[in-house]
C-alpha cells in the first residue's frame, strides 16, 4: 500500500518502519525487551533504548531517532520533562508517549508539553505500530511541504530556494536548509540564537553563536542572489522572517 502524502510525495506504508530509527524510554525492562523484539520482526532500521531520564539523554543526541517512544512515569523524573526539554532544546521528531489505562490528566498533560500522540498501557502493538507510521509520515510530509515568502520557495526535501520569475535556484546546505525551516515553522515568532544552535548543531555542541552568525550570513548572501528583499531579519534576541508578505505553507 502506497500513501499520497498531499506533496506530490509518495511513501510505501511498509517501508516507512525500514528507514526509521526509533529509541524506547521505558523503565519495564520486560516490556522494552518485547517492544524491540517486534520492531526487529517489523525490519526496523534502528533500535535503542533507555530506562531512566538519564539515560536517555545520554544516548539521544548520539542515536538521532526518528521517533520517541517515552513512558511517562521514570525512576529518576517523567516522561513530561523529557519532552519539554527536548522540545525546548529544538527537537522536532514525533514523540509518542505511553500512559495509564486511566491517565487522562497524563494524556492531556503529555501533549501540552510537546508530544505528538499517546497510547495506553498495555497497548496492543499493531496500534502503536500504526501510530508510529502515522507519525513518520506526517513528519516526512512536513519536510516535503513548499514553504514561499517574498516571491522566493523554499523546499526543504530538496535542500533549495527559487525565485520562479527569474527562474533561478540556490542549493543550501543542510544546516541552512535546517536554520531556514525553523524559521518559516515559527513565523512570525522569534527564534533565539540558543534554540537555533540547539536544533542545528546539537543539544551538547560548544559551537559558538559567531557560527551560527556566519550561516547566516551565508543563507543571506544565496537569498540576495534570488531576490532583492531579504527573508532573515536580526532581533535582540535572536533571527525571524523578515516582514513584508506572509509566508506561507503550500502542499
Amino acid at each position: 500500500m502506497k500513501m499520497d502524502l498531499g506533496t506530490g510525495f509518495t511513501m510505501d506504508t511498509q517501508e516507512i518502519l525500514r528507514t526509521a530509527r526509533i529509541m524506547v524510554v521505558d523503565d519495564d525492562d520486560d516490556l522494552r525487551h518485547v517492544l524491540l523484539i517486534q520492531f526487529e520482526r517489523e525490519g526496523v532500521a534502528a533500535l535503542e533504548q533507555a530506562e531512566t531520564m538519564e539515560a536517555a539523554f545520554a544516548k539521544i543526541d548520539a542515536f538521532a531517532p526518528d521517533i520517541l517512544i517515552l513512558d511517562v512515569q521514570l525512576p529518576d523524573g517523567n516522561g513530561f520533562h523529557i519532552c519539554s526539554r527536548l522540545r525546548a532544546q529544538g527537537f522536532e521528531k514525533p514523540i509518542i508517549m505511553l500512559t495509564g489505562q486511566d491517565g487522562e490528566k497524563e494524556v492531556i498533560k503529555g501533549l501540552d508539553t510537546g508530544a505528538n500522540d499517546y497510547i495506553a498501557k498495555p497497548m496492543r502493538f499493531g496500534e502503536l505500530v500504526a501510530r508510529i507510521r502515522a507519525q513518520l509520515r506526517q513528519h516526512h510530509a512536513s519536510d516535503d511541504a513548499r514553504f514561499a515568502a517574498r516571491g522566493v520557495d523554499f523546499i526543504p526535501a530538496d535542500k533549495s530556494l527559487t525565485c520562479s520569475e527569474q527562474k533561478k535556484t540556490v542549493t543550501l546546505t543542510e544546516k541552512e536548509t535546517l536554520i531556514l525551516k525553523k524559521l518559516f515553522r515559527v513565523w512570525p515568532e522569534t527564534v533565539s540564537r540558543a534554540s537555533l544552535l540547539s536544533q542545528v548543531w546539537g543539544y551538547h555542541s560548544d559551537v559558538t553563536t559567531h557560527t551560527l552568525e556566519t550561516h547566516i550570513y551565508r543563507l543571506r548572501q544565496k537569498i540576495a542572489r534570488l531576490s532583492d528583499n531579504q527573508l532573515i531579519e536580526t532581533t535582540t534576541t535572536g533571527y525571524r522572517l523578515s516582514k513584508g508578505e506572509d509566508a506561507e505553507e503550500r502542499a
